[in-house]
C-alpha cells in the first residue's frame, strides 16, 4: 500500500516535480516514490492551468473529458486504503485516460501535458523506456509550440487586422510618404515599430511562459537517464530598434559548445564555430 495520505490539493511548481522524478529499480518504483510523483503531479495543476491561459488556450480539455478522468484515477490511486493490485488497475485507467485525451487532441501546448502525464503513468508503472519515449514527445511539442507563437508574431505584419482600413493605411503611407519627401516614412517606421513591439513583447511573454516549461520537461529527460548531450537545451534573446522597440525575438537551441541552432520566426540558422571561424547555414530544420 502507499505509505503517505492523499494530499494532492498541495500546490506544487515545475521544480518540485523534477525533484519528484525517480528511475524504477528493479522494473519498478517503491510505494513512497510513487506517492511523491502522483501527489506532485496532481499538484502541478494551478500551474498547467496558468500556463494555458498565458498562452491564451482553452483550459476546459483539462478540466472536463478523459484529461479529467485520468486525473480522478490517480487521485484515487494515491488513497492509503488501495491493494497493490487496486492501485495498479487504477494508474493503468489513468494511463488510458490519458491516451483517450490524446487522440482527441490537437493544440500543441496541451497535446504536450498530456504527453507529459502519459510519460508519468508510464513510467508510474515501471515502464521507463516507453515513459522517455512519451516525455520525448512532450518536450518537441512544447518546442513546436513555441516556434508557432513565434512564426504568428514575426509574421504578424498588419497595422489592424481590417481588410477595408488596411488598404487605406497602406495608401495613405504611401502618399504621406512621397508627398513629405521623406518625413512620412520616419512617421510610419514609428508607427509600424509601435505595432511590432506590441505584437513581439505579447509573444516574448508567452514564449517565457512556455520556456520554464520546456526546461522542466527536458530536466524530467535527465532524471530520467537521458544522456546530456542528447537532451536541446533552449534559450530566449530579443533585440531592440533604434527607438527601443522590441523588432527581434530569437530561440536558440543549444548543441554543443561549438555549435547552435538559431529560430527567428521565419528561418532557421545553424551556426558552427571552429576556433575563430563561425559558418551559418539556413536550413529547413526542425528547431
Amino acid at each position: 500500500m502507499i505509505a503517505t495520505a492523499h494530499r494532492s490539493s498541495r500546490m506544487a511548481g515545475w521544480d518540485d516535480l523534477v525533484v519528484a522524478v525517480t528511475r524504477p529499480t528493479g522494473g519498478r518504483l517503491e510505494d513512497s516514490a510513487i506517492s511523491t510523483l502522483v501527489e506532485t503531479l496532481l499538484g502541478t495543476r494551478e500551474a498547467q492551468l496558468t500556463l494555458l491561459q498565458q498562452l491564451q488556450r482553452d483550459v476546459r480539455q483539462l478540466q472536463e473529458g478523459p484529461f479529467h478522468a485520468g486525473r480522478i484515477h490517480l487521485e484515487s490511486a494515491l488513497k492509503p486504503h488501495r491493494t497493490r493490485d487496486e492501485r495498479l488497475e487504477l494508474l493503468k485507467a489513468a494511463r488510458g485516460s490519458f491516451t483517450d485525451a490524446l487522440g482527441m487532441e490537437r493544440d500543441k501546448a496541451r497535446v504536450s501535458l498530456t504527453a507529459l502525464h502519459l510519460g508519468f503513468c508510464w513510467l508510474l508503472l515501471g515502464a521507463e523506456k516507453d515513459a522517455r519515449e512519451w516525455i520525448q514527445m512532450a518536450h518537441r511539442t512544447a518546442v513546436e509550440a513555441m516556434k508557432d507563437i513565434l512564426t504568428e508574431a514575426a509574421t504578424d505584419k498588419g497595422l489592424t487586422h481590417n481588410r477595408y482600413l488596411d488598404p487605406a493605411l497602406t495608401f495613405f503611407m504611401f502618399f504621406t510618404s512621397a508627398a513629405t519627401l521623406g518625413a512620412g516614412y520616419l512617421f510610419w517606421d514609428h508607427v509600424i515599430s509601435k505595432r511590432t513591439d506590441k505584437v513581439m513583447r505579447r509573444a516574448l511573454t508567452q514564449l517565457e511562459s512556455l520556456a520554464d516549461y520546456v526546461d522542466m520537461v527536458g530536466e524530467v529527460r535527465l532524471r530520467l537517464g537521458e544522456i546530456p548531450t542528447a537532451v536541446p537545451r533552449y534559450e530566449l534573446s530579443h533585440g531592440l530598434d533604434e527607438s527601443r522597440f522590441l523588432s527581434r525575438v530569437t530561440i536558440r537551441k543549444l548543441i554543443s559548445d561549438r555549435e547552435a541552432m538559431y529560430f527567428n520566426g521565419r528561418e532557421t540558422r545553424k551556426v558552427t564555430w571552429n576556433d575563430t571561424e563561425r559558418s551559418e547555414v539556413i536550413t529547413r530544420e526542425l528547431l
